[in-house]
């Protein structure tokens, strides 16, 4: 009985594990994206002279492809709908930015010129506020992707920014 006891103790630690190593690796596609995303953003400034507003805010209707609600994997290109601005912005589909494969998380990124203070004001990560300026001294952007995992209405986010050189996960492997 003792020897029971003891490999379902070790089954359910390897359980726990395995769930984690999986949840990592989707956090692994989100910190990669968001670092490809901050690299595009800089190649469109250097040809157009201003970072790009593809979303039309860090809200939850402006996550492209979808707003990571559900987890499920969703291919790059379909149609924006309310997740871009539009007009003299690029879309998603035209931003210098394609995934490889399908994606679990939403993406979303804005910018703005100096002076202009960026909405929301600060982002929380992990119970830590993550200021951005009231009176930015330089053009700015700011990244972020999120996802809800399993489905319990927690959301895993990531976020960087101009600001802040820095990747930052909130909810790591939620």
């Amino acid at each position: 009985m003792g020897v029971v006891l003891i490999i379902g103790v070790l089954s359910v630690m390897a359980a726990v594990g395995y769930r984690r190593l999986i949840a990592s690796s989707h956090v692994t596609e989100a910190t990669s994206n968001v670092g490809a995303i901050r690299l595009a953003q800089e190649n469109y400034k250097s040809e157009v002279l201003r970072y790009a507003k593809v979303s039309a805010s860090l809200a939850t209707t402006s996550y492209y492809p979808s707003d990571g609600s559900t987890g499920n994997k969703i291919a790059w290109g379909a149609a924006c709908g309310t997740a871009c601005t539009g007009g003299s912005e690029p879309t998603w589909t035209d931003f210098p930015f394609r995934p490889d494969a399908p994606v679990k998380f939403g993406y979303a990124t804005i910018a703005g010129r100096a002076g202009v203070a960026p909405s929301p004001a600060s982002v929380s990560v992990n119970g830590q506020a993550m200021a951005f300026p009231t009176s930015p001294t330089a053009e700015w952007y700011i990244v972020a992707a999120r996802v809800d995992l399993d489905g319990n209405g927690t959301f895993c986010n990531v976020y960087s920014s101009s600001f802040d050189g820095r990747i930052l996960v909130d909810n790591d492997g939620e």
